[in-house]
């Protein structure tokens, strides 16, 4: 692996460690949860490989869980924390960025199921959001009083992503750890254009998220952080699994990377902080629960009903390479029909993916604590090691 010089921007060192959410890394002893046949498996030393080839090609630290009809693999390389020399452990507990939708996803079907107590049943999906949300909101929102709940789900509102916004980022930059409201992420987007005519097409957008959550609490007056442990968290026992900022974060968490000025240096950006929290992203995790949630969902189809796993899997536009439904993403889709349903996560210094190849029976998660949502040289490299990953998989 490269020496890294790092380098830390004004924006950064301003953020005190007593305000920092994500602290400096301690070693991770969370050890595989069963016994461990890895070096049985008949693509052990194509995995590890892999992981070599681009731990040394520039990616900090690298988790990785395959389960096939071989077994399950876990392996890891690199760093979780580059300065304190701390490795990335099989366990290492990141971030998993935009798979946090994936959960609140699966969360509205959960609390569609538990109707009698909710008040929400599957007619939710195709009613319109300014049911449950005030006009203040809903009047200011582009498309805000034309979009259903199902259309923020399956993302064809036409509603202009918070992320994208250049005021955001600078207020990010401003109050690099500041927990924000779902209110306040709206304003950037509050009056401007929509990006198309609900149902139109599917273009992704956090802002869609911010809007289910925000529909869930206004539906049950529970907050969606409370209702994510009641009925995911808890009932799986995923304790390795924390939602920023509702959870204190372990000390044990990686620190999350990106080549800010794309000079092959790499900046520590774990606490700029783009709005953890609010639905569209947040959810910190380790390969071995977030199986255990893959496993429930998708192989056990035991977490959700299979009607309202059939109607996840109901799917829309094309928008690049994926197709959504409600919460979910179909990616990876192979010439031969093969395909993935899941969710990528891409942050500002993490990334993640977790996909379930039905045909084959075969999944992948993974854990890279280096952000790809923005464009780097190492995204390129990100993305040569996502494609190696899928077709060793699937072979």
């Amino acid at each position: 692996m490269k020496n890294y010089i790092l380098f830390i921007c004004v924006a950064l060192v301003s953020v005190s460690c007593k305000k920092a959410q994500v602290q400096p890394t301690h070693l991770s002893n969370i050890d595989v949860p069963w016994s461990d046949s890895s070096a049985l498996h008949p693509k052990n030393a194509a995995f590890s490989a892999l992981l070599e080839k681009y731990h040394d090609k520039g990616l900090p630290g690298i988790s990785l869980l395959v389960n096939d009809a071989n077994g399950t693999w876990v392996g890891s390389i690199g760093k979780a924390d580059i300065e304190k020399n701390i490795p990335f452990t099989v366990g290492q507990v990141s971030k998993v960025a935009s798979i946090t939708k994936l959960f609140m996803g699966v969360l509205v079907f959960k609390l569609i199921e538990d109707s009698a107590h909710t008040g929400i049943g599957y007619n939710a999906l195709y009613t319109k959001i300014n049911n449950w949300l005030p006009s203040s909101v809903t009047g200011k929102v582009p498309n805000g009083n034309k979009i259903t709940l199902g259309d923020c789900l399956k993302h064809e509102t036409g509603v202009p992503d918070v992320i994208e916004q250049d005021a955001f980022y600078l207020a990010v930059l401003n109050n690099p750890n500041k927990i924000w409201k779902p209110e306040e992420l709206l304003k950037f987007i509050y009056n401007k254009p929509p990006v198309f005519n609900p149902g139109d097409t599917a273009i992704y957008s956090n802002t869609n998220t911010v809007l289910v959550i925000m529909v869930i609490e206004a539906a049950t007056h529970k907050n969606h952080s409370d209702l994510l442990k009641q009925y995911i968290l808890n009932p799986l026992h995923l304790a390795n699994t924390y939602y920023q900022p509702h959870d204190v974060l372990p000390n044990t968490v990686a620190q999350g990377y990106f080549d800010l000025y794309n000079n092959h240096t790499i900046v520590n950006v774990s606490n700029l902080v783009t709005g953890s929290g609010n639905g569209y992203g947040g959810i910190y995790s380790n390969v071995f629960d977030l199986f255990t949630f893959e496993k429930a969902l998708f192989i056990q189809q035991t977490l959700i009903s299979q009607k309202s796993l059939a109607i996840m899997q109901t799917y829309g536009k094309k928008d690049d390479t994926n197709f959504y439904g409600y919460g979910l993403q179909k990616s990876y889709i192979q010439p031969n029909g093969d395909y993935g349903i899941g969710h990528k996560g891409r942050d500002l210094g993490y990334s993640a993916n977790l996909f379930y190849f039905p045909q084959k029976g075969v999944t992948h998660i993974f854990f890279v604590n280096y952000g790809t949502d923005a464009e780097s040289g190492l995204k390129d490299v990100f993305k040569s090691f996502v494609d190696e990953l899928v077709a060793l998989t699937l072979q």
